[in-house]
């Protein structure tokens, strides 16, 4: 095994470095090429949307105006901000096949601004979201009062011709308090649509302050959910350091949300907490195969010059610098630009005190599932 095989990464990557045709593929029957686009089109995303209050709501009263499904929209005029580089899928751009494909497959088209951030570089433009609601998932931050938080969950559910809206969440601590917070919803439209979503939500991710989703922080995280390939050993998530309050708060507040609101869920939500390194600011960010690589060069780089800067505090405490040589290398496990995904059950019950912090957890005999993002 050679130094840099330890580094190869596990995700699916469709970046051969070269340009790779199949020149037959406009004559095999529509039916095949059809099905071959919905195959293509059907990954899962995470979005992280950010939801903020409008420099100037308008003349319009909220809750007055109709959209081209012919649904009540909230009018509100926020600003409703996805983040991410390549988000939308290709499948829009190659040809009027795929493109139909593709918009029958994403078929909420909602209004709002895109950002990304390549090469240091940051772009806002107004532009359409177009969303799956049984397949993305949504990072809801909101700021500010109330109102645009909801109204944005009133949209999703409006600019569906299915008439679903969200069913997938991640939280954060923020997030979740400012969800918590939400009383005074006046608008019976509004009210009702916050109701449908607690009722229909499948799968709230419950994220905390040290487990960012990103090693994929630059670019939208497509994934393949799947359980994990890497043999989690019970040794290694007996002790699972965390770095914020206890995420089973979060756990707590949902369901008192749920009581505020005299909801009672024909099914219960799938919570699930997830881990992921979280990048610095000032670090490489990944975009696409070619970034990781470079990420992770970079970060093993650091590791060994680290060890070396400060071989005589490790020495110390653990006897020995572990340097790691080709032995050690080729049983090293291969990198993964994702998250894990733990049922929530892992971080213990609700039935304990909870109100403090803690620090550590005993995760043994639960095992993952691997969210790897698609690079590119």
């Amino acid at each position: 095994m050679t130094a840099s095989q330890h580094l190869q990464i596990v995700n699916p990557c469709y970046s051969r470095g070269e340009d790779v045709l199949f020149g037959q593929f406009l004559i095999l029957p529509a039916e095949l090429r059809l099905r071959i686009w919905q195959v293509a089109v059907e990954q899962h995303r995470l979005l992280e949307v950010e939801i903020e209050p409008p420099s100037d709501s308008g003349d319009a009263p909220p809750y007055s105006t109709i959209n081209a499904l012919n649904n009540l929209i909230s009018g509100r005029n926020y600003f409703a901000t996805v983040q991410g580089y390549q988000l939308h899928s290709k499948l829009l751009y190659i040809n009027r096949e795929s493109r139909e494909v593709a918009l029958r497959f994403y078929r909420v088209h909602i209004p709002c601004y895109l950002q990304s951030s390549k090469d240091g570089i940051e772009r806002t433009i107004r532009a359409t979201l177009y969303f799956n609601p049984e397949y993305d998932f949504i990072h809801l931050r909101a700021r500010g009062p109330e109102h645009p938080f909801v109204d944005f969950l009133h949209d999703l559910k409006a600019y569906d011709p299915q008439d679903v809206g969200l069913l997938n969440l991640a939280l954060d601590t923020n997030s979740m308090n400012h969800l918590y917070s939400l009383t005074n919803v006046s608008e019976a439209a509004a009210r009702a649509s916050l109701v449908a979503f607690f009722i229909a939500i499948a799968a709230a991710h419950l994220d905390s302050p040290f487990s960012r989703w990103a090693r994929d922080h630059g670019t939208v995280a497509r994934f393949p959910r799947r359980r994990s390939p890497i043999q989690p050993l019970d040794a290694q998530l007996m002790c699972v350091l965390t770095a914020g309050s206890d995420p089973r708060q979060m756990r707590v507040q949902w369901r008192e949300l749920l009581q505020r609101w005299e909801i009672r869920q024909v099914q219960s939500t799938r919570e699930r907490v997830f881990f992921a390194y979280d990048p610095l600011s000032y670090e490489q960010q990944v975009y696409d195969i070619r970034t990781a690589n470079k990420f992770l060069k970079e970060e093993e780089a650091k590791w060994l010059e680290a060890q070396q800067q400060w071989k005589g505090v490790v020495r110390k405490h653990a006897g020995k610098v572990p340097i790691e040589g080709p032995g050690k290398l080729a049983k090293a496990v291969r990198p993964a630009i994702g998250f894990w995904l733990f049922p929530a059950e892992a971080l213990g019950g609700l039935d304990e005190d909870i109100s403090g912090m803690k620090k550590v957890f005993d995760m043994t005999g639960h095992w993952p599932e691997l969210a790897l993002s698609c690079l590119s």
